[in-house]
């Protein structure tokens, strides 16, 4: 209801991957509109302050401590942009994480099946929204064209691995849990 009085709102989140025991799963509706870097500088997963976002502020807003006690700290690999071979930087280790442009083509069957619809609160804080479908642009934690640049999927739910690194774009998030 975007009404922050009346308590955080529920997360809705899909599965897309269960092994040995633990499930990965992505929110199903774009949560926020936050940039992926706040300089426009050469940026790697590992630096951008998106990552640093959703490990700290939106975590700990998100879920309890008994429920970030159930969220698996996982090793994040970083590869680089196949396509324009953009350095992906460093592996991380994060609890709350994007997908890279490999496993956003591994994870969904098609483009339509990564459409990410975005909630009142995302659009209110400045994520572009289409206004035909209601879907919205959103990061994936791969470089993009050149060093300062990341992936993203479009609202048409298109990998896109040349995005420029602008604003208005959500943040899907990912993690891994028991």
């Amino acid at each position: 209801d975007n009404n922050t009085e009346n308590g955080a709102e529920e997360i809705d989140w899909i599965v897309i991957d269960k092994k040995d025991g633990k499930a990965l799963v992505i929110s199903k509706y774009a949560l926020d509109c936050q940039p992926y870097n706040e300089r426009y500088t050469d940026v790697t997963w590992e630096t951008c302050t998106l990552r640093k976002w959703l490990n700290d502020e939106f975590l700990n807003a998100a879920f309890s401590e008994t429920e970030q006690g159930d969220i698996i700290m996982t090793t994040v690999v970083s590869d680089d942009n196949d396509r324009y071979g953009t350095d992906g930087g460093n592996n991380t280790l994060n609890k709350v994480f994007l997908l890279s442009i490999g496993e956003a083509s591994r994870y969904f069957a098609d483009d339509a099946a990564r459409e990410c619809e975005a909630t009142t609160y995302t659009e209110e804080q400045g994520a572009y929204v289409n206004d035909d479908n209601g879907n919205c642009w959103w990061w994936l934690r791969s470089p993009g064209i050149r060093e300062e640049d990341a992936a993203t999927v479009g609202e048409d739910g298109v990998v896109s691995p040349e995005s420029e690194l602008l604003e208005g774009w959500a943040a899907g998030e990912e993690l891994y849990t028991n």
